[in-house]
């Protein structure tokens, strides 16, 4: 079988759908979580992390690139997905597998969705935000923690919006990664699995860690 044929199936459709989410994970969500962790150390360590990022151009422009795909396949990927198994899928037994599945499972394309929305608003909160400049260790720099901050302090609109969406990211990523998983035939859905409490675990923490960002800056007098 060809393999443009192999992946226009459902299996196909899925390994695209599980390698793009992988790739996002991996290349993007765990860095930009451990850059953001910075900002609760103060704005020297933060704005001198996202200094060094910013002189790392021709990198950051390759992963960019890389994301716009992975995000375009990946949404592309769940649409056909989900319309392939409601229409493989009778009814009465759609309706019963639905009260046998998770929560963050049956809520996968709204949380999809939802996360797709906050990327388009944090873009324009961080990317289109007019820059500022601070000095640090004698050089000029731009003031991206002044920027956070200014974002969050004493706004509890921006806050409840963060924090909100954090809540999709964590039911999203907390079945995304049991879910890829079992599509690269490493996981087998079963009561008791530590790689299905690993997936909760990992997905929520990360979540939880995010939404930590805009608590701080909330609470920063």
């Amino acid at each position: 079988m060809k393999t443009s044929h192999t992946l226009l199936t459902s299996i196909g459709q899925k390994l695209l759908l599980a390698t793009s989410g992988l790739v996002m994970f991996l290349l993007f969500l765990i860095p930009h979580m451990g850059g953001n962790v910075l900002f609760l150390f103060g704005p020297d360590l933060f704005n001198s992390y996202a200094h060094h990022l910013h002189q790392l151009v021709p990198v950051v422009i390759g992963i960019e690139v890389l994301m716009l795909a992975s995000i375009s396949i990946h949404m592309i990927m769940a649409f056909r997905v989900v319309l392939t198994n409601r229409k493989a899928a009778d009814k009465r037994l759609t309706q019963k597998s639905s009260r046998e599945r998770s929560l963050a499972a049956r809520l996968m394309p709204v949380s999809g969705g939802m996360i797709f929305i906050f990327i388009i608003k944090h873009l324009f909160d961080f990317k289109l935000y007019e820059k500022v400049t601070t000095t640090l260790h004698g050089v000029e720099i731009y003031d991206v923690y002044q920027m956070v901050l200014s974002r969050f302090v004493d706004d509890p609109v921006h806050l409840v919006f963060y924090v909100g969406f954090m809540i999709a990211v964590g039911l999203h990523l907390s079945h995304a990664l049991q879910s890829s998983l079992q599509t690269y035939g490493l996981y087998v859905p079963r009561a008791g699995s530590k790689i299905k409490l690993a997936s909760i675990i990992i997905g929520w923490g990360m979540a939880a860690t995010f939404a930590i960002i805009p608590i701080a800056a909330f609470l920063v007098k």
